[in-house]
């Protein structure tokens, strides 16, 4: 059985963010990864669902990564739309997306000036991408992992800035060199 359904996923700025002449946050951030990721059902119990290498590093679902909107925070919305994209946006993504490994990155541009301070002041660091996937019913182990269900037909919407970010702490927007990770 598949269906479609949305889902938001964590990544991380992989160089140092500027801020440029004009104001705006400028870096490049890994937006997300291939693996298992968890997601919690309605019921409370957690599915596993697989982004194999295959389907995220699809070129259409690629594509649809290029100058997405973002916004700060995900939308109560879900998506974001022609009738919405005013309210919402704080910036975009870039046109070129790097596939390096299991991870996904890309350029972004932060206008919003309420965005970029939560952004320099540290209240909003990782970033999580929304995007429509078609849920197959499979199980599997990859990578050592356990999953029931593989996402296919991968279509990103927007890219979110969060407080905690699903793809781990790799998916964060560095700030200076005092921007280090707990190991």
């Amino acid at each position: 059985m598949t269906e479609t359904i949305t889902r938001y996923d964590r990544g991380a700025v992989s160089s140092k963010a500027i801020v440029t002449d004009e104001g705006f946050l400028k870096a490049h951030a890994i937006v997300t990864r291939t693996g298992v990721f968890s997601y919690l059902n309605a019921d409370g119990t957690i599915r596993k669902e697989l982004r194999h290498p295959k389907d995220v590093l699809n070129a259409d679902s690629l594509q649809s990564l290029k100058m997405r909107p973002i916004t700060n925070g995900h939308p109560a919305q879900k998506l974001v739309t022609a009738q919405n994209i005013k309210e919402l946006s704080v910036g975009y993504t870039g046109e070129t997306v790097n596939a390096d490994g299991k991870y996904l990155s890309t350029t972004l541009l932060v206008t919003d000036p309420a965005a970029i301070k939560d952004i320099t002041e540290r209240k909003k660091t990782e970033l999580s991408l929304g995007y429509t996937v078609e849920l197959i019913a499979e199980n599997g182990k990859f990578d050592g992992e356990d999953y029931t269900h593989r996402q296919t037909n991968i279509k990103y919407n927007h890219l979110a800035i969060v407080d905690k970010a699903r793809a781990g702490p790799e998916a964060r927007i560095h700030l200076d060199g005092q921007d280090a990770q707990e190991v």
